[in-house]
């Protein structure tokens, strides 16, 4: 397992495989009926262990329609003594 530090304002989040931020997204409730503007998730991953990923809820318009989904914006490693 690497061990990282989690400088800059998106942590690990580019070294972390797209497959794994897939997932993330995967979990999080559908963007367009979620009442909550930021969520966050724990994906295991085999190079880092538990990471927990931080995500918005973003909102494109085009002419009178609106699309929501969700976009992850920072991912940090979980260490056994962290708690939230």
């Amino acid at each position: 397992m690497r061990e990282l530090q989690t400088p800059g304002a998106d942590g690990i989040l580019g070294h972390i495989e797209s497959r794994h931020i897939a997932k993330a997204v995967a979990l999080l409730p559908a963007a367009a009926t979620a009442t909550q503007e930021h969520l966050d998730v724990e994906v295991d991953t085999e190079a880092y262990g538990k990471v927990r990923f931080f995500a918005e809820r973003t909102t494109i318009r085009h002419r009178r329609r609106s699309h929501f989904f969700w976009s992850v914006y920072r991912a940090e490693p979980i260490r056994s003594n962290d708690a939230l």
